[in-house]
């Protein structure tokens, strides 16, 4: 009988966990800190033709860095994209070259 009851209060104890989870949000998606103007990065690879995405939500700009770990430690953009309305074709744009400091 002991042994029954032990388990009535585990199962209920994990119910209880479980509507307490619902309750504070837990089906929600997970949102990242960041205000206006942030730049949002992702490298692809770390290998000879591994590539660094750089986006600039301001101008809906993404900034593509060719070989970002290996060679030189400066490292120019290759090209980029500016987004407009999804569906709209998007165009390849050549970085300016950089300038002799």
């Amino acid at each position: 009988m002991k042994r029954q009851r032990g388990w009535w209060m585990m199962g209920l104890l994990a119910v209880t966990a479980f509507a307490a989870g619902l309750w504070m949000g837990y089906p929600r998606a997970a949102m990242a800190a960041g205000g206006a103007g942030q730049v949002q990065f992702q490298l692809m690879g770390v290998n000879p033709s591994s590539s660094l995405l750089v986006y600039e939500p301001g101008t809906k700009t993404v900034y593509v860095y060719q070989g970002a770990t290996t060679g030189n430690a400066d490292i120019n953009c290759s090209y980029k994209f500016e987004l407009g309305t999804p569906g709209e074709p998007i165009r390849r744009i050549p970085c300016p070259l950089p300038t002799m400091r």
